[in-house]
């Protein structure tokens, strides 16, 4: 895992250079809002699987213009709810997510337009959490992430959705899946 980071941002790097290099626009932005996270488990041992809300925060950069790349680092809290062992489970997650996203403006008419975003997602927990009595969650996972949003004016609406692409936990069988929505202003 620590590889893939590396090579993200190495190439997160590489990017920004060669968006700057050519002149292109770069817009800054702020966001916040809810997530819903509802991990998939693999491990039939698991039942009562609930999903709760959480929130996250984010700050990104948007380099281009139509087709458009779209870093960025956010800090999210994700919770959850299961049985395991004959044990209710309510485990809180605090990441830090590294979104490198490539967009595409749709629709564009004065100050509205419509966009979709795709891309891989690295998450890095800072608090450890126990899964089972015997095992901790990874700190570190990777999953991809789809979202459309809005811009007026300067102001965004974005929702998403990322789904886990690494197991987080090798008892459970566990992998990231998190809906959101996030509003937002570009400076």
């Amino acid at each position: 895992m620590k590889t893939t980071f590396k090579a993200a941002l190495l190439a997160l790097t590489a990017l920004v250079i060669t968006g700057t290099t050519r002149a292109q626009e770069v817009t800054y932005g702020i966001q916040a809002g809810s997530n819903y996270h509802m991990s998939s488990f693999g491990n039939k041992s698991v039942k009562d699987n609930n999903g709760k809300v959480g929130v996250s925060v984010a700050a990104f950069a948007r380099v281009g213009d139509r087709l458009f790349f779209q870093p960025g680092i956010g800090a999210s809290l994700l919770r959850k709810e299961y049985t395991f062992e004959n044990t209710q489970k309510t485990p809180k997650f605090y990441q830090v997510n590294l979104p490198l996203l490539v967009g595409y403006t749709f629709l564009e008419n004065g100050d509205f337009s419509l966009r979709g975003l795709l891309g891989p997602q690295l998450n890095y927990d800072l608090k450890t959490v126990k899964s089972s009595t015997t095992t901790d969650y990874k700190k570190f996972s990777l999953d991809g992430r789809a979202g459309i949003g809005i811009d007026v004016s300067r102001f965004t609406v974005d929702a998403y959705y990322s789904h886990g692409f690494t197991s987080v936990d090798k008892t459970l069988d566990a992998k990231n899946k998190t809906v959101g929505i996030m509003v937002g202003y570009k400076f």
